[in-house]
């Protein structure tokens, strides 16, 4: 396939906003802000987890749709159909984002939570963790992917692709892989929670966009909604990320505060997962074979805290 740059192209960093430079400053600044929310303006969280169905936040769900709107209606689904000329990157992404990721998520996360670390986090306090690594690893990015995709050089084509691709899994295969896992590590989750996280979380975000995209270049044309339409509503996702994380960590920030060492514990074996998951597409690959970015479809989600 065609490779999004040429050699005369100029570097990553050249091409890339503000944001998207000191992305690494920005989430720690909305971690501090949001703990601080949390502890010295405690109604803010107080008053939002008001605001939830089966157990799901609203305000995070409305959030969550501004930050991945705009990735959704880039998302050209006929593009599925260009599959059969170079299987191999989809083969390889879905493969260990749906057979792979998930089961050895739950099982370094049960390894380290459940055993190893046993005698430094209390039983019940540590289910709570594994359901969340669970959640983690069962969830592949839907939002991000163009920007790794872009930021490193990625064939933008096939991205979308990858990304087309494997959002319409995650709308029949995300449910049952969770409740499965969470059902083995006897782990209690009502079903109405989980299928409503679908439904907000995938399907009204993905047929929002779905649906804009259509309408939009029915009518205007696919030349203006590419760079009028997209140019205007991408700066959402940022912001939509930014307050996200804010918000998370409002909530959050107390539990974080009053155990600093689960902190360090947890990330041990979220560390071991993203290097495992970012190095099997890697081995899967000859050099050169795709101007891709197959590692952050499985591994960019930590990003996102979804």
């Amino acid at each position: 396939m065609p490779a999004l740059y040429d050699d005369a192209s100029p570097s990553t960093t050249e091409g890339m906003g503000v944001f998207e430079r000191y992305l690494t400053l920005w989430v720690a600044l909305a971690i501090v802000v949001g703990i601080l929310v949390g502890q010295f303006i405690p109604a803010v969280p107080e008053t939002l987890s008001r605001f939830e169905v089966a157990q799901v936040s609203i305000p995070v769900a409305v959030l969550i749709w501004a930050m991945i709107f705009p990735m959704m209606a880039q998302i050209d689904f006929t593009s599925i159909l260009g599959v059969r000329r170079q299987p191999k990157g989809l083969i390889i992404t879905t493969s260990v984002n749906w057979l792979i990721k998930p089961f050895t998520m739950f099982a370094i996360s049960w390894l380290f939570l459940m055993v190893i670390f046993r005698p430094f986090i209390p039983a019940d306090l540590a289910s709570q963790y594994l359901a969340g690594a669970i959640l983690l690893g069962a969830a592949p990015c839907t939002a991000m992917v163009f920007v790794w995709s872009y930021l490193t050089r990625g064939d933008a084509a096939y991205t979308l692709v990858q990304v087309a691709l494997n959002d319409l899994i995650m709308l029949f295969a995300f449910a049952p892989i969770v409740v499965f896992l969470l059902g083995i590590s006897n782990i209690q989750v009502p079903w109405d929670t989980v299928a409503l996280s679908v439904v907000l979380y995938i399907v009204i975000p993905l047929a929002a966009g779905y649906i804009t995209r259509q309408s939009l270049i029915n009518r205007s044309g696919a030349e203006w909604y590419d760079n009028v339409f997209m140019k205007r509503v991408s700066p959402i996702t940022p912001i939509g990320l930014i307050i996200t994380l804010v918000l998370l960590f409002a909530f959050q920030g107390e539990v974080i505060l009053n155990n600093p060492l689960h902190i360090v514990l947890i990330a041990i074996p979220l560390i071991i997962q993203t290097f495992l998951i970012f190095l099997l597409p890697m081995a899967g690959l000859k050099p050169g074979d795709y101007r891709i970015t197959l590692p952050h479809r499985g591994d960019d989600r930590r990003q996102q805290l979804l």
